[in-house]
């Protein structure tokens, strides 16, 4: 009987002990993220040819994912909360801007504006750095910045812009989702309102890229959005992009159409450019060029037969319909 009572107690006690809650993960929404030791630790390089992020003790609170070190060009990039910015009743506001030295010495401080609510945090973008132009963008809610590491100017805010009028059903519609540099690029996603772009090449002249063609998949409210991009090889040459977002899996796909950016035609008939099907024409040198099929509600690219590739965008555009 005492040996059965012992056994008792034992797995008595691991069930207890098995009773504990996991860690929630952190969603980036306000008031559910956890601030991380501002004692920035010393890490390895990113590349053999990058120096180590350096070991800096920050003032404040600092949200996981808020600092990059782009060693190369020695500078440590940090948003943070701190006492100048807590609010008397929904606390810290991380949108203290710093840019540190790799000797961790101040070079640049401002503070954001509040980010719709104080309790709404600023972020780093998820793709944070851009080593063509070296500029790193900052997330709000309706509008975002960009960040010149090598003149340490900080854009005005940024507010996405669109083909065709949207509609705003809450507080969450036009709030930035998701947003990545990409060449020279910076493209993002909207709640409800979907894709954006803005060409980065000029750091001091940030400007809005409207689509080529934008597929109304739910009138006003969902669109699917195609980009043609200009390459950055120093060719005429465009890349096509339809970002999309999976708000089940909270993933973000720049959607990168083609294997390699190709002499396409940036000028698509505006009578056709909210169609389902979109028709792309390689530029030949002086022959007749080859088109390319972009399918808007899957957003993908589609396969043409080669002797379908060389007929006019109507008859394309009709075979195309023919597979459904």
């Amino acid at each position: 009987m005492k040996l059965l009572s012992k056994i008792f107690a034992v797995l008595l006690f691991l069930g207890f002990a098995s009773c504990g809650t996991e860690p929630t993960p952190s969603t980036n929404e306000p008031n559910d993220v956890g601030a991380v030791d501002t004692t920035v630790t010393e890490s390895p390089a990113a590349t053999p040819n990058e120096p180590a992020r350096p070991t800096c003790k920050l003032v404040g609170s600092v949200l996981e994912g808020n600092m990059f070190w782009a060693g190369n060009e020695d500078r440590f990039v940090v948003i943070s909360a701190e006492e100048e910015t807590k609010d008397k009743e929904l606390g810290e506001s991380h949108r203290i801007l710093s840019v540190y030295d790799g000797t961790c010495k101040q070079l640049f401080r401002q503070v954001l504006p509040v980010n719709f609510s104080p309790d709404y945090p600023y972020y780093l973008t998820d793709i944070t750095y851009n080593k063509v132009s070296k500029q790193v963008g900052i997330r709000g809610w309706y509008s975002f910045y960009l960040l010149d590491l090598t003149n340490l100017k900080l854009s005005a805010p940024l507010t996405p812009k669109y083909l065709n009028e949207r509609y705003a059903e809450d507080a969450q519609s036009g709030s930035i989702k998701r947003l990545e540099l990409w060449e020279n690029y910076i493209v993002g996603y909207a709640a409800s309102k979907g894709p954006f772009v803005f060409d980065i090449s000029k750091p001091d002249q940030p400007t809005v890229v409207l689509p080529a063609a934008e597929f109304p998949i739910v009138k006003g409210e969902n669109y699917s959005s195609m980009f043609l991009l200009k390459s950055t090889n120093g060719s005429d040459t465009y890349q096509a992009l339809a970002p999309d977002y999976d708000y089940d899996k909270e993933e973000f796909s720049l959607n990168v159409l083609f294997d390699s950016p190709k002499k396409f035609s940036t000028v698509i008939n505006k009578s056709f450019r909210n169609n389902r099907y979109i028709v792309l024409m390689e530029k030949g040198d002086g022959a007749p060029g080859t088109n390319f099929a972009v399918d808007m509600k899957t957003r993908k690219a589609v396969d043409l037969p080669a002797d379908v590739a060389t007929k006019k965008d109507t008859e394309i555009i009709a075979w195309l319909k023919k597979q459904g």
